[in-house]
């Protein structure tokens, strides 16, 4: 496995773990006494299905963009608005959080102020905003993320606009509209990553009910080259997997050919596969928060001390909840791009200055 992947890896267990602390926690975010019930919300609320896929993406985005040179932007949009918590997640443990709200800080006591706050945090609420990265799409306008990337991204040498929206949103006539409409903005370069989890908000999604060569066939028909990366448990080579693709799917990018990044997952992975004999993992169950009484049933709040567990918090963050070792050097080379416009030097020159970062 690659050094960035390593860092991936950290740095998406790090933002996973601070979305199930917003959802369910009041203190003891950092698990340094056994969970109880004291330490949990009364009412635990929130949007869980979109969270590990998401912030897979998000992470690998963010490190591969530490790794460009600087004439090159990688900047992730977030379609969803119901990834805010991913979002807000990422933000706190790259410190970003704390430049725009300073009680958000990145160590222990601006987490339990985060959990405590959430979902309704200061001028920022649960949904993505435009405030933090990856929100100068607003999120919640379902549909408009993969259009708003090719006009941020028209007749702007040099950077690369990475809309991350999910196959529900796939099917609006917005999105579906917008995979032809690149053909008529030769300028704007875009590198989609759709999150296939398999579910709309309720049922399967269409896209989700699609094998890979259906994808590549579907995807092939409208002008696109598909790349895609089946991610099941979060192992070191799924991430190392994921990182090669998003090379390959951006150099191809940058040289003017049309790619999209399929990231196939379950929805809601890593969450609660079952609760009182009732299967949650792939369902519905787990669009939201699955464990909403932790605080008065003993098997939920049992669940939850698994579930937060499960990320290692102790290898991720020091006692005063600052980052450490792997995930130190994941928030070092980490870098969130924005659509301010730049100077940047011509499409085959970004393509030489690619080559030369890539991994082998």
């Amino acid at each position: 496995m690659t050094e960035t992947a390593v860092l991936a890896d950290a740095l998406w267990r790090a933002t996973v773990y601070a979305s199930v602390c917003q959802l369910h926690l009041r203190d003891n975010v950092l698990l340094t006494e056994p969970l109880a019930a004291e330490h949990v919300k009364e009412r635990p609320s929130g949007h869980w299905g979109t969270v590990p896929g998401t912030a897979w993406a998000l992470s690998h985005v963010a490190l591969v963009a530490g790794q460009l040179d600087r004439h090159v932007d990688l900047v992730p949009l977030l379609g969803a608005g119901h990834a805010g918590v991913v979002q807000l997640a990422a933000a706190w443990v790259t410190g970003e959080l704390g430049k725009v709200r300073p009680q958000f800080g990145p160590d222990a006591e601006g987490l339990r102020r985060l959990a405590r706050a959430f979902p309704d945090v200061e001028d920022l609420g649960s949904e993505v905003s435009p405030s933090l990265p990856a929100g100068a799409f607003l999120g919640g306008r379902l549909g408009g993320c993969l259009p708003f990337a090719q006009g941020a991204a028209l007749d702007a040498p040099g950077r690369v606009a990475v809309p991350i929206i999910g196959d529900g949103e796939c099917e609006t006539p917005t999105t579906a509209a917008s995979w032809l409409g690149q053909r008529g903005v030769p300028g704007s370069c875009v590198l989609p990553i759709v999150h296939v989890n398999g579910l709309r908000m309720g049922s399967q999604s269409l896209l989700g009910s699609m094998n890979d060569d259906e994808l590549r066939a579907y995807f092939g028909g409208l002008g696109w080259t598909v790349q895609a990366v089946q991610v099941a448990n979060g192992s070191p080579q799924e991430h190392a997997a994921f990182e090669m693709a998003l090379w390959r799917a951006l150099e191809e990018t940058l040289l003017g050919q049309h790619t999209v990044l399929i990231l196939r997952c379950v929805k809601g992975w890593g969450g609660p596969v079952s609760l009182k004999g009732r299967t949650l993992l792939g369902t519905p169950g787990l669009h939201k928060t699955p464990l909403v009484s932790p605080r008065t049933d003993a098997e939920q709040l049992t669940r939850l001390a698994h579930w937060l567990a499960s990320y290692r918090p102790a290898h991720l963050f020091a006692p005063d909840g600052s980052a450490r070792d792997d995930l130190l050097e994941a928030v070092s080379t980490a870098r969130w791009c924005s659509v301010a416009p730049a100077e940047l030097p011509d499409a085959k020159e970004r393509s030489l200055l690619l080559l030369c970062t890539s991994p082998v």
